[in-house]
């Protein structure tokens, strides 16, 4: 069977215990909506560098009172071959007195204890460690890679961010001229949700000075792309000079 890459994080709470569909965060726990985004973030970021977590691809952690605190353990409730939950203990007195600040942090460190228990080898160890630093480094507004190309004459790379302080996400294009070592950026597209770049952008091409970006074409596509202009395209003199 053909390994999987993590594709979401997702984050509830234990109400009563072994509870076969716990809730989402946000009832015992205070978690405000910037924590949910961290753990998509982390999970996205994780899957741009190739971190297998076997035969699901869904990690369900699950904030609980009944376990000891930082105890973290694989949960007995059934699920699917395609998801996994963790139970975590958590004290929802000592969590909640935290500020918002204090919650994310802790909320980021706790993810990568998860993910370190779950990693197959230390090359998995080192990812999240990497990815730990950059939600640290830049929080909301970590870069992830959707696309890249690369030709004789230029480079094109398209990223995008999940929800940066709070506002929409946005598809981002850094362009490298291989003949004038010129590199540009620049925010090119806000997203109504940020799973609308995978259907967005499915090829980048360049043709007299303009970038465009080819949707997917596909049912599930249309309605992903509907309220955008498509192809976009993009003027390259358009896109500010960084270096």
């Amino acid at each position: 069977m053909k390994e999987k890459l993590i594709l979401d994080i997702r984050l509830f709470e234990e109400p009563t215990r072994n509870k076969p569909l716990p809730p989402y965060a946000g009832n015992i726990y205070e978690v405000h909506q910037e924590i949910h985004h961290i753990s998509t973030r982390f999970a996205r970021k994780l899957r741009e560098q190739g971190f297998i977590t076997g035969r699901y691809d869904h990690l369900y952690i699950v904030l609980s009172p009944f376990l000891e605190e930082h105890t973290i353990a694989e949960s007995s409730r059934p699920t699917e071959k395609w998801m996994k939950y963790y139970d975590v203990g958590v004290s929802p007195t000592v969590f909640n007195r935290k500020t918002d600040q204090e919650k994310e942090q802790f909320m980021t460190d706790l993810f990568a204890k998860v993910l370190n228990q779950i990693a197959l080898d230390d090359d998995q160890k080192d990812m999240v460690s990497n990815t730990h630093d950059l939600l640290q480094q830049l929080g909301s507004e970590i870069e992830i890679t959707h696309i890249s190309k690369i030709t004789n004459k230029f480079s094109a790379k398209v990223t995008y961010q999940i929800r940066p302080f709070n506002k929409k996400s946005q598809a981002i294009i850094e362009y490298h001229d291989s003949v004038s070592q010129e590199i540009r950026k620049c925010v090119f597209q806000e997203l109504n949700m940020y799973e609308d770049i995978y259907f967005l952008v499915a090829s980048v091409s360049l043709k007299n000075g303009t970038l465009y970006f080819k949707p997917r074409v596909s049912e599930r596509a249309t309605y992903h792309i509907k309220s955008y202009q498509t192809p976009i395209h993009v003027h390259i003199a358009d896109i500010p000079v960084i270096s």
